[in-house]
Parts: C-alpha cells; sequence; structure tokens
C-alpha cells in the first residue's frame, strides 16, 4: 500500500510536526525530502515493474502462441507489420486510418478481407458489403460482442456504455429498456420536441450565421437531453461530456486506445489516464444528479410528463430491479442514451450543410419539393416524411457518401471461426470499415459521385420502393449491422429529416466569395479524426430567404409560448 501514499499527505503531517518542534526544523526539511525521493522512487519502481510484466507476457503470447491456426487451415492474408508486434504503422495514420484500410482492401490480393496485428492482438478489417453480412448478421451470434477501450477500462464489462458493451445480459436489457423508451416517443412522434427545438435552431442560425457548426450539436443536445430528462436544461452539460467522450474512444485520441500496454501504468506515468478519469467523474456526478433531480420532481409533481428518466423511475415504484438493473446502472443507460444521439446525429447533420454547399443544384431541388409539400408557414413535420422523396433520398446519400462512422465499431469475436478455410480465432478484433462498405462499387456503382438518384431510380441496385417508405437509414449499414444496430435510427431519421428540410426552406447555404468576388467552396472531406464525427467546421454564406426572416421570429415566439406554457403541452 505504500505506492498509494501521496505526498502531499506526508507533507501535511511533517508541517504540523515542525510548528510544535521549531528547533528541529533543519533536521526534519532533510528528513522530509529523503521521505518525498523514497516514495517517488518506489512508485516507479512499481510502475515499471507491471509495464515490464506485460510487455514480457504480450512478447511470449506473439512469439510462441500468436493465434496459430490449427492443422488444415490457414491464417488470414494481410499486410506485413512495420515492427513484429507492434503492427503497421508506417502507412496507417491514427488521424483518418479508414482512408488507409479502404486501399488496403481494395487491393485484389485482399478482396475485401485482410488481417493485421496491432500491439500483438488480431484484427480482421472488413471492406466488403457481402463480406460483412456474412460475418456480422450470419454469424451474429459470434460476432456482436464488443473489445474494452484500452483507454477507457471496463468500457465493455462496467455496464456504462450502451454502445461499447459486451454481449452479455446486461447488455441484453439495456438493449430492450432502449427500445421500450425509443418506442414509445416514435409512437407519439417524439412528443413534439423535434419541431419544437427546430424552431429554435432556426431563430438562432438566423441571429448568429456563421455559428452554425456548433447549433447543430446544440439542436440535437436540447431534444436529447428533454427525451431524457424531460427538459433541455443540461444539454449544454452533455454536448460538453459528449465531446470529450468521443476522442477518448478514438484511435486519435489518448496514446492508450494506440499502445494497449500504456493503459497498464500508473496514472501518474501515463497523464492521459487521469483525463479519462476526470472525465468520467464529472460524468457521473451528471448523470446521477438528473436522475434525483427527476425523482424529486416527481415527489413534487413538477416532473414533464414524458422522459426516460421518468419511465424508469415509474417502474421502479412497482417493480425492484426494472429491466433488471439498479439505480446506478439505470443512470448509465439514461445517460449514455442522451449522449449519443449528439454527435451520431450531429455529424450527419452538418455534413448535410456541406453537400448542399457543395450541390447546389440539389439544394435546390430539395428546396421545391418541401415548399410544394410544406409550404413557407410551418416547420418540416416527421408526418411529412413519406411525401418527401427527394429530401429522404439526400440525406441518405449523405451518409453514403461522408459516412459519419468511417471505421466502424469494432466487434470481438467469442469463439474460434473458420471462413473458407482460413482460421479466425477467439478474441480477434473485427473491423467493418464502413467507407470501404460505402464505397463497394457492386452496391454503389460510381461510388466516389454524390448521387442522390441512385435511391429514386429503378436503374440504381440500391433503389427500392415504395417510395413513400424508402429510402430511409432503416437497415443502413451506417448504423451498425445485425444485433449491433443502433436502437435510435428512426429518431436520427425525425430530426434529419426536420432539420434538413426546414434549413433549406429558409436559407441558402452557399461558399463564401475572396475579395474578387469568386466563390471559395470549403473542402469536401476536411472530416474529424474521431471514431464518431462529420466536417470540421468550415466557412460559408447562410442566407436567409426573402420572407422567411419574419416567419422564424413567430416560430421562435410561438414556441417559447410553449415552453413557458410547460411541458405538458408538448403530448400528442
Amino acid at each position: 500500500m505504500a505506492a498509494s501514499i501521496k505526498p502531499s499527505v506526508i507533507m501535511t503531517q511533517l508541517s504540523s510536526f515542525i510548528t510544535n518542534n521549531a528547533s528541529d526544523a533543519d533536521a526534519l526539511f532533510e528528513k522530509q525530502q529523503t521521505v518525498l525521493t523514497t516514495v517517488g522512487t518506489y512508485k516507479w519502481f512499481i510502475g515499471t515493474a507491471i509495464f515490464a510484466l506485460t510487455v514480457g507476457w504480450q512478447i511470449f503470447h506473439y512469439f510462441f502462441i500468436h493465434d496459430a491456426p490449427p492443422k488444415g487451415l490457414k491464417r488470414l492474408p494481410g499486410p506485413l507489420s512495420t515492427l513484429p508486434w507492434l503492427g503497421r504503422v508506417h502507412d496507417i495514420p491514427p488521424d483518418g486510418p479508414w482512408f488507409a484500410w479502404r486501399k488496403i482492401l481494395e487491393k485484389p490480393e485482399y478482396n475485401g478481407i485482410a488481417a493485421s496485428t496491432i500491439c500483438g492482438e488480431m484484427h480482421v478489417w472488413i471492406g466488403n458489403f457481402e463480406l460483412a453480412k456474412d460475418f456480422l448478421i450470419k454469424k451474429a451470434k459470434i460476432y456482436s460482442s464488443r473489445p474494452e477501450v484500452p483507454a477507457v477500462p471496463g468500457s465493455d464489462s462496467q455496464h456504462q456504455y450502451l454502445p461499447l458493451m459486451k454481449r452479455d445480459e446486461h447488455w441484453v436489457q439495456q438493449r430492450k429498456f432502449a427500445h421500450t423508451v425509443l418506442s414509445a416517443a416514435y409512437n407519439k412522434q417524439y412528443y413534439g420536441f423535434v419541431s419544437h427545438e427546430v424552431k429554435k435552431f432556426m431563430y438562432q442560425l438566423l441571429l448568429d450565421p456563421n455559428d452554425h457548426f456548433a447549433l447543430t450539436d446544440r439542436y440535437c443536445g436540447r431534444i436529447s437531453a428533454r427525451m431524457g430528462y424531460g427538459s433541455a436544461a443540461s444539454a449544454a452539460a452533455h454536448c460538453k461530456n459528449a465531446g470529450e467522450f468521443i476522442p477518448q474512444i478514438s484511435p486519435s485520441g489518448p496514446i492508450t486506445n494506440l499502445l494497449p500496454l500504456l493503459g497498464k501504468l500508473p496514472e501518474f506515468m501515463n497523464p492521459s489516464i487521469r483525463a479519462v478519469r476526470q472525465r468520467r467523474e464529472k460524468e457521473e456526478k451528471l448523470w446521477k444528479g438528473l436522475m434525483d433531480q427527476v425523482r424529486k420532481e416527481m415527489e413534487l409533481g413538477t416532473a414533464a410528463p414524458v422522459s426516460y428518466a421518468r419511465t424508469f423511475l415509474e417502474r421502479k415504484a412497482i417493480e425492484a430491479k426494472p429491466w433488471g438493473f439498479d439505480d446506478h446502472e439505470a443512470a448509465y443507460a439514461i445517460g449514455m442514451l442522451v449522449t449519443v444521439a449528439i454527435f451520431t446525429i450531429g455529424g450527419p447533420l452538418y455534413a448535410f450543410l456541406l453537400t448542399m454547399v457543395l450541390h447546389p443544384e440539389w439544394q435546390e431541388k430539395v428546396r421545391q419539393e418541401v415548399l410544394s409539400v410544406v409550404g413557407t408557414d410551418r416547420v418540416v413535420e416527421v408526418t411529412d416524411s413519406p411525401q418527401l422523396v427527394l429530401l429522404r433520398a439526400v440525406i441518405r446519400e449523405t451518409l453514403r457518401w461522408r459516412p459519419p462512422v468511417p471505421l466502424g465499431v469494432p466487434r470481438l469475436l467469442e469463439e474460434d471461426d473458420e471462413w473458407n478455410g482460413y482460421y479466425i480465432p477467439k478474441g480477434a478484433i473485427i473491423h467493418a470499415c464502413d467507407l470501404a462498405l460505402a464505397r463497394d462499387e457492386k452496391v454503389y456503382p460510381d461510388c466516389e459521385t454524390f448521387r442522390p438518384e441512385r435511391w429514386i431510380e429503378k436503374e440504381w441496385p440500391t433503389y427500392k420502393e415504395p417510395l413513400t417508405e424508402h429510402p430511409r437509414l432503416m437497415g443502413s449499414h451506417h448504423f451498425g449491422m445485425g444485433r449491433r444496430m443502433c436502437p435510435g435510427i428512426e429518431l436520427t431519421e425525425a430530426e434529419l429529416l426536420v432539420a434538413c428540410g426546414t434549413i433549406v426552406t429558409c436559407f441558402k447555404l452557399q461558399p463564401i466569395k475572396d475579395a474578387n468576388g469568386k466563390e471559395v467552396p470549403p473542402p469536401n472531406y476536411n472530416f474529424t479524426p474521431n471514431l464518431i464525427g462529420g466536417p470540421l467546421p468550415f466557412q460559408m454564406d447562410v442566407v436567409v430567404h426573402p420572407g422567411m426572416a419574419d416567419k422564424i421570429k413567430k416560430w421562435y415566439a410561438d414556441s417559447s409560448a410553449v415552453e413557458e406554457a410547460g411541458a405538458q403541452i408538448f403530448i400528442d
């Protein structure tokens, strides 16, 4: 236990002793320095020893065990490692590894699937749509778990982050809870929260058109906070937490995600561990505090009529452990549903804005469709979806052209598997590289080109009927496949449909101009390096269409009046 003694504690004790024994102060000062040096040396010795033992085991496993295939089976082919055990580092940058893996997977010798070693672990990369279905859907029983995120210890096992949890009973129960609350919201058209918040979004965009990047996340955060806790008051805190959480689970984030062994070091030897711990502490305080707040509001009779938190607490009044989990797990189940719905929707929404600037002809086509269906006297509603075919096609194509999770979220293989004579060992980490899937020419001809017509014209392989329902995001590989499909796809569809349709009705999005009046289009693929994201902030001119400013102000006044009247008015 000596390694856990803090130097500050020793200093406090010595200071107190010196005060009472002033004559011995000089001698004690010398002893103080000796104690501090000894403690520091001891901590470094323990940390180094733990690290050395871990490295030793990993090296032994790599050279003497190393996922050797059984007799009669072969090891999957793949690019050679730059360095043994460490992996291929010279041409796989952490900022945007999906580009490199797409190129590798397109090589004839791999034909859409390849294996590599990263820090002694086998990683299997899939870039073929049919292969992804074979593994992740047809063999979902053994390909539906998650590996631990090295920088976030316990991400798979502590029952805190539903999208990152391994496949166990806690994951099943949290999925059931998510399905319950999201289905109820879907059936009530999200209680009017989406159209309510888009009115505020349009007003804020009218006041400060240059703040478009932050406003997209804020729109998603306010809806998500209302869904979770019945109020948008905590939206900023959730956006901040999401903004720190997503980089921490990304290859471009803490160095521990690139070199997992560094996660075995003590915190004082790997400062990135401290940042993760501090964020998680604030996150726990936020999520548990909001649950307590809703509980108190229910006792006082002032709680919003609907929220994820209220649903859990009402069920708890008649069951000891609703959905099989306690208050602690419930706080995380709800907090994660709120958090994950910010950037997974905000990223595609911001990508839509970029796409409209780069493709003004489609912006005008969509606007004309919305005007013919909705007009200019109200915002787009979820119920308008069947008639907004072009809008849905453009949204669907935006996500294909610029996938929001280009690397995909990794899976963990739970049993040894065989595929076409190749051996894939238990514990292998499986990546369905979504950028590569979205560039599969057999599924998406002319894949590099933005072509919304591929979803609404019969000659394209992606065409589906009826057009009152298709195209849509449900079933899209961008939101996972098989048992790990995102449970919030319908919410994503609703928020994007309402926001994207209303934005093009109210504003013209166009490139900025230089000093000579020449248009300067934004870069078409300057995206965040995070696992989940979208375009980095870019410059564009946001010009309100004639006659729309007054209508936007009226929508905002109406929404403010509704909010002042109380949450009950949102119920459909």
